[in-house]
């Protein structure tokens, strides 16, 4: 009797899920997205510029090479072009040498590493650093992530800009004079 009980509660169970799993409720339907009400606040989709590095002047070696390059703004690509100012660009500099190497100070931290420059093609490999808390003014945070996202490099106006990523995101940079080995 016992073994038939459980059978039985078996054999319902089994049947529930069944019917639960081929109910029209779980089945995939396409959906028609619903109109925004009249007081809803749609935000425009940002499409990022096209070929935003087109067209720029091949950057050679012997022109970035030698130099402290001190980043003064980092501007975002959104509907506002919104640019935000380095306080302290001395402390936020990069310096490339013609061997591939370029060295980094990121307010209190200093590294190293090595990088490639092909045409406007430029990439920053990751930096050997020196982890001190620089405390909580320090713009290292932002600073340090976006070098190795760099992939383009152009000259204007006498500014190292550089691109980190496709978005159309540019970091500047003004020159600092020359650099000590």
């Amino acid at each position: 009797m016992k073994i038939a009980s459980i059978g039985m509660i078996l054999l319902l169970t089994m049947g529930s899920l069944a019917l639960f799993s081929f109910s029209p409720g779980c089945t995939e339907q396409e959906e028609t997205p619903a109109e925004p009400a009249e007081n809803t606040i749609v935000e425009p989709t940002i499409e990022p510029a096209e070929n935003t590095t087109q067209g720029l002047e091949p950057v050679y070696v012997e022109n970035i090479t030698g130099i402290e390059w001190q980043w003064t703004s980092f501007q975002s690509f959104d509907m506002t072009g919104n640019q935000l100012m380095i306080p302290d660009p001395e402390n936020y500099t990069l310096a490339f040498f013609p061997d591939g190497t370029y060295h980094i100070k990121a307010d209190c931290n200093t590294g190293s590493g090595n990088y490639t420059l092909e045409g406007n093609n430029l990439t920053i490999g990751p930096a050997a650093m020196t982890l001190m808390a620089c405390g909580p003014d320090s713009m290292e945070a932002e600073y340090l992530p976006l070098l190795p996202r760099v992939e383009t490099a152009a000259l204007e106006d006498g500014q190292l800009v550089l691109y980190p990523g496709t978005e159309g995101d540019r970091m500047f940079f003004k020159n600092g004079g020359e650099v000590e080995r």
